[in-house]
């Protein structure tokens, strides 16, 4: 019966908190550098901007999964339901 009254303690989504604030300041960022290069009177760069550190390490990350799977199971033969060596 103790745990009935028990206070349940509340789950936070820490990953959720994380990309949403990674999100929001991005977009703060990117709002503050087109007001000021609007003053500046500079055109709007248009196309891929400069990618931080994080950014191109996850896109190397992703075409190197990419590759991977695709010599895995198209080159080597491997079928998806298939066991290998």
């Amino acid at each position: 019966m103790a745990n009935k009254y028990k206070k349940k303690r509340e789950t936070k989504n820490k990953t959720k908190e994380w990309i949403t604030d990674y999100y929001k300041t991005g977009r703060e960022f990117d709002k503050e550098n087109r007001q000021r290069r609007e003053k500046e009177g500079r055109k709007e760069e248009k196309g891929l901007r400069k990618l931080n550190s994080f950014e191109l390490t996850c896109i190397v990350i992703i075409a190197l999964a990419v590759v991977g799977m695709i010599i895995k199971y198209f080159i080597l033969g491997h079928g998806f339901w298939t066991t290998g060596i």
